[in-house]
C-alpha cells in the first residue's frame, strides 16, 4: 500500500533531472535563463541568483526553464533563445 508513495518523491527528481537539462544546455550556450521553476501555480519558496529566478511552486506536477526570447512580446534579447 505504501509503495506507490515512492512515485511522488521519484516522479519529483524525473522533473527536476528533466528541466536541469534544459537549464544546464541554455546556460551552455549562453542563452538568459529568467526563471528554473518546479511546479506550476503560484511561488512558495524563491531567491534570485544572477540573472535567474528559483521558484518552488504550489503545484508539484511539472516544471519549467523560462528563457529570453521565449515569449513574443518580450523585446529583443541578444542573448535569446
Amino acid at each position: 500500500m505504501v509503495d506507490w508513495l515512492w512515485a511522488i518523491p521519484v516522479f519529483g527528481l524525473m522533473i527536476f533531472m528533466h528541466e536541469l537539462g534544459h537549464f544546464a544546455v541554455a546556460k551552455f550556450f549562453d542563452i538568459r535563463v529568467h526563471e528554473f521553476a518546479l511546479g506550476f501555480g503560484p511561488a512558495v519558496l524563491g531567491f534570485d541568483r544572477g540573472e535567474t529566478r528559483y521558484n518552488l511552486r504550489a503545484i508539484p506536477l511539472g516544471g519549467f526553464v523560462r528563457m529570453a526570447g521565449m515569449d513574443p512580446s518580450e523585446p529583443e534579447d541578444p542573448r535569446g533563445f
